[in-house]
């Protein structure tokens, strides 16, 4: 029987583990939700689409989009990424540390 590959939750935690210990500046992206303002009206937050975490180095933004194998993009994140590459970031759809390592990060 073939091991279940891990669930997103994990590969995204184990790269943020590498992140920190490669000392990168990073930021998890809390994508879309919708939190209570003090007037208690409903505010969204995030932009639909948008990669689970970003990395700046060397001057380029990096968005990482975490899939576990088999895992698919949305259209919106699709969309998402076209969008940042074509303004000159890059958004990249990782499945792994080593995805991510041969990103050069």
């Amino acid at each position: 029987m073939k091991p279940k590959p891990p669930l997103e939750k994990d590969v995204q935690s184990a790269i943020i583990k590498y992140l920190r210990a490669k000392r990168l500046f990073f930021w998890k992206n809390n994508t879309v939700g919708i939190y209570k303002s003090s007037t208690g009206s409903y505010i969204p937050s995030g932009s639909v689409g948008s990669p689970d975490i970003f990395v700046l180095k060397d001057g380029l933004l990096y968005g990482l989009e975490v899939k576990r194998i088999g895992g698919k993009q949305s259209d919106a994140q699709i969309n998402f990424g076209w969008s940042m590459n074509y303004h000159g970031g890059r958004y990249e759809v990782v499945f792994s540390i080593d995805d991510v390592i041969k990103l050069g990060l």
